[in-house]
């Protein structure tokens, strides 16, 4: 299977936010040092001023200067031993992280099941969001929505949600709803996406049907109710074979068909990408 990466989101989000840490980081080192610089001119003033009042026999100004010396130097350790410590990774860079890791997991897994006669294209965006992968090949083209969730999923139409026990079998989490950033359940955000891009490419291929997929990459995943799905198919990636949703796959592309698709879809990102960093050009705010 050939991959294509258009872009890669979460490795760009785990990415910038290393860079913010880093960057958080050198800013309170630099104060850090400063502040032992500071304490370090004032014990060399104080020093030299202490010599020059001994020399100069007077020894009570010279007492003075080296009590000055003596409390700069202790506050000078006392300062060193708060060096700062660089920010770890939170919660949030974990859920980056587990969504790298679904996504990469779904690759391989497609990569080793697949023949060449099949392409993923990985990370398209268009108006309405970011699709994961899409599979393209003799089976025609499948979007699909990768989640990397824990626990027992729940699905009725638009609305999914899971419930989650701890290591000792409490349950920790009930019906938790599963949303993006704007609020979108999984099956809204790969439908939209999905919509517009198949209405993209049929004024190209007018029999064009894209189908969609939301699987759930994670070990410690089950379905509960799965009921009035918007979407072609759920499923759990250790259970899924996609060679059977190929097969009972009711479109088919060929191979000119697929490399149409594919530098069309490719075009359709570039043109989303292109437009997105120009609205950011334009609010320098937004860009920072």
């Amino acid at each position: 299977m050939k991959i294509i990466v258009l872009s890669d989101h979460t490795a760009d989000q785990l990415r910038m936010r290393e860079e913010e840490r880093q960057l958080r980081h050198e800013g309170l080192m630099q104060e850090y040092e400063g502040r032992l610089r500071a304490r370090q001119v004032r014990i060399d003033d104080a020093g030299e001023k202490r010599r020059a009042a001994w020399k100069e026999r007077r020894y009570l100004q010279a007492l003075g200067h080296a009590a000055r010396i003596a409390w700069n130097r202790y506050r000078k350790a006392v300062e060193s031993r708060a060096r700062p410590v660089k920010e770890q990774p939170g919660a949030e860079d974990f859920i980056w992280r587990q969504g790298q890791e679904g996504e990469d997991s779904l690759t391989e897994f497609l990569s080793q099941t697949l023949d060449d006669q099949y392409i993923f294209v990985k990370g398209y965006k268009n108006a309405k969001g970011e699709i994961d992968g899409i599979l393209l090949g003799p089976a025609g083209i499948h979007c699909m929505e990768v989640k990397n969730y824990k626990g027992t999923i729940h699905c009725d139409g638009d609305l999914w949600c899971r419930d989650k026990d701890d290591a000792w079998g409490n349950q920790v989490l009930f019906r938790e709803q599963i949303t993006d950033r704007a609020g979108r359940s999984p099956s809204v955000q790969l439908n939209e996406s999905a919509e517009r891009l198949e209405a993209f490419l049929r004024k190209v291929l007018p029999a064009c049907k894209v189908s969609r997929h939301v699987i759930f990459t994670n070990e410690e995943a089950c379905f509960g109710g799965l009921q009035d799905l918007t979407v072609d198919g759920v499923f759990l990636l250790r259970d899924w074979d996609p060679r059977d949703m190929l097969r009972l796959s009711t479109s088919r592309l060929t191979p000119r068909g697929v490399d149409t698709a594919v530098r069309r879809i490719e075009r359709d990102h570039r043109y989303w990408e292109e437009r997105r960093r120009a609205r950011s050009a334009s609010h320098p705010g937004r860009a920072a």
